[in-house]
């Protein structure tokens, strides 16, 4: 038994007349071939007969569907049907069942266009006359009433203009095929939308199939309507267009969403496409698919060979704007500010007025400096807790915030020198010595006077930088000598003038610069000496600090022991002490300072140990020697200072012990 669809049908009824005119032009083009290849014969010494030359051309085909050559067959069949309807019939259907199916088969294929007809030829001859409209007339007459062969005759007609027969015909296959409703449904509506004057219907019926079968929809349209597309795209744009800006009800709003979603998959890369279902989704408030929507037309629009900057810095404005709406992405909403003022600072600056209010533009400047805040605390955090004292990583995190400060340079009048200190900051630590050096000679010539400490600075360091070492002392200097520096610029220029001593030769100098550093503020002199002291200075401004400390902590306690053999006044006495405890101090403060710089360092680690005895702080010294002794590499060191805390505290046994 044969499938039910593919099942051999006695041809005692007569061919209906739409297929008439078709075998008609059949036959013409079968006997034009006939003639071809009797002519050929004749040439070649060998007479043959109109009657032979489809005979032979089934021969020709059941050769190859024994090879299991089922195209080349089916041509061979289709050739032979084009010369002689009731002899290729009659041969076709005397196949057996799987061999007919084959055939069958494979001129569906062809109607459908989901294959090409391959080229034959017959005794040297090639025959040109096949095509799928030969294919439709054949397998109707194989298979009557055959769906493949009828959904081609429904796309003549639409060539052909004929729209409501399509139209009527697709109504009444919908019940006989519903298992074919998608191509149906889509030839229904291509007729209505060509129509123009039922294209309403149209869009609802490509909307239905969409939402059915979706890629399955999509890929039909896009190679079997593909010719038709500006037309769908056109009817659907229309559609919208005359509800969108009224108060739809709820289904309607349904339908509207499904169109949108239906030109979008039938043309992601259409700019203006993305831009109206963006607006649409935002009018909606549904920003989440707004936001995807645009980064789907921003990637596209990336790809292209010329970059259209007003094009793609207003996208990306659009889509901070609906980042902001969603309040809970301000990262993404300030990354995309910056971008579109870095592509096209007066296009985006445009766009950007046009679609924000003003309450919004001033709730999206503050957003935008919390932003800024957090984005540079981490990367401050990012350098306290990078190990290698001579890396130079984490200066990429610099980067986004550069952009969003370039981009509140331009919009916020207000707070514009602020922006442009914060800017000239990162700049210096990024490595742009000459831009930070730009805007700080900038702003210190204005009028404005506010932050001149901080931009003396980041000026005295980029003439570090730049080997003006003079001129950056007398930078450092100024801060330095103001009656009411700002703590951490002074901190910054304690520690510039420091390094400028120790290049100069007075490492002693150098050290009380970094001694006074710590004790105003040990966090921002170790941040100064991983961001703002070069690379290549670091490893000798280390060194030299540990040789100082070790020295200063040496002078103390010599000065001690000479005080206490000599020293007999006690007014002398008390002073003595009062200066060495500061010493002591800051040698301890140093001490710490190194071991955060190197926390690996067990001279450092037993310098900070020394420093706590001579403080009488015996406890955290004993603390730290017994962490220093599961550590360190050098235990004798270790061991000795742990003896002598204990004979300190009168323990002598103990002591002795641990000598032991």
């Amino acid at each position: 038994m044969r499938p039910p669809f593919f099942g051999r049908k006695k041809m005692a009824a007569p061919i209906r007349s739409h297929v008439e005119h078709r075998q008609e032009t059949v036959t013409e083009c079968g006997k034009q071939t006939a003639r071809d290849l009797t002519d050929t014969r004749i040439h070649q010494g060998k007479k043959m007969s109109g009657q032979d030359v489809p005979s032979r051309l089934c021969r020709e085909a059941y050769q190859h569907l024994l090879n299991d050559e089922h195209f080349l067959a089916s041509a061979f069949y289709m050739a032979a049907f084009s010369c002689n309807a009731p002899i290729a019939l009659q041969r076709v259907k005397s196949l057996d069942d799987g061999q007919y199916h084959s055939v069958v088969t494979t001129l569906e294929n062809w109607c459908l266009g989901e294959s090409e007809i391959p080229k034959i030829k017959c005794d040297g001859m090639a025959i040109v006359s096949l095509n799928p409209g030969i294919a439709a007339v054949f397998l109707s007459m194989l298979y009557p009433n055959n769906f493949a062969a009828t959904l081609f005759k429904m796309g003549t007609f639409i060539k052909s203009g004929r729209y409501e027969d399509v139209v009527m015909r697709c109504n009444s296959l919908l019940n006989t095929y519903p298992h074919h409703s998608l191509e149906l449904l889509l030839t229904r509506g291509l007729a209505w939308i060509l129509s123009q004057t039922h294209s309403r219907n149209g869009v609802v019926d490509y909307v239905q199939v969409f939402a059915k079968y979706n890629e399955k929809a999509r890929q039909y349209i896009c190679t079997k309507q593909r010719d038709h597309l500006p037309q769908i795209i056109n009817a659907f744009q229309r559609y919208i267009s005359s509800y969108e800006n009224n108060n739809a009800e709820d289904n309607m709003k349904v339908l509207l969403h499904d169109c949108y979603s239906f030109l979008a998959a039938l043309s992601p890369d259409d700019l203006q496409i993305c831009k109206t279902q963006a607006a649409y989704l935002f009018e909606e408030c549904k920003f989440e698919e707004c936001i995807a929507v645009y980064s789907r037309a921003i990637e596209a629009l990336s790809l292209e060979t010329k970059l259209k900057e007003e094009k793609i810095s207003w996208l990306l404005v659009d889509r901070a704007a609906a980042y902001y709406s969603l309040g809970c992405r301000t990262k993404e909403m300030v990354q995309d500010l910056a971008e579109a003022f870095r592509i096209s600072p007066s296009h985006a600056r445009r766009r950007f007025m046009e679609i924000f209010s003003s309450p919004d533009i001033a709730r999206v400047m503050e957003r935008s400096k919390t932003c800024i805040e957090m984005d540079f605390g981490d990367f401050r955090e990012a350098i306290r807790a990078r190990p290698e004292l001579r890396s130079d990583a984490g200066t990429e995190l610099l980067l986004p915030i550069i952009q969003a400060l370039e981009f509140l340079i331009q919009c916020s009048t207000e707070s514009r020198r602020e922006m442009n200190v914060r800017l000239a900051d990162c700049k210096l630590l990024s490595g742009d010595f000459r831009t930070c050096l730009d805007i700080c000679n900038q702003l210190i010539n204005s009028e404005k006077k506010t932050y001149q400490n901080t931009l003396y600075v980041l000026q005295g360091f980029c003439h570090f930088h730049s080997n003006e070492h003079q001129q950056a002392l007398k930078d450092f200097q100024k801060i330095i000598e103001d009656d009411s520096p700002h703590p951490s610029s002074c901190v910054r220029a304690l520690c510039g003038r420091g390094l400028i001593r120790m290049i100069s030769g007075s490492c002693f100098l150098t050290s009380l610069d970094y001694v006074t550093a710590c004790k105003l503020k040990l966090d921002e002199t170790l941040l100064t000496i991983k961001t703002y002291v070069p690379w290549n200075q670091r490893g000798l401004l280390y060194k030299v600090l540990q040789e100082e400390g070790e020295k200063m902590l040496h002078r103390t306690f010599s000065s001690t022991n000479e005080q206490g053999l000599t020293n007999k006044n006690k007014t002398v006495e008390q002073d003595d002490n009062s200066s060495q405890e500061c010493d002591v101090s800051g040698v301890h403060q140093l001490a710490s300072l190194l071991m955060m710089l190197d926390p690996t360092d067990d001279v450092c680690r037993i310098l900070c140990t020394d420093a706590l005895y001579q403080m009488d702080c015996i406890e955290e010294a004993h603390k730290m020697l017994s962490l220093a002794l599961n550590s360190s590499s050098q235990r004798s060191p270790v061991l000795a200072r742990l003896a002598l805390l204990q004979f300190k505290k009168g323990f002598i046994y103990d002591g002795n012990q641990v000598m032991h």
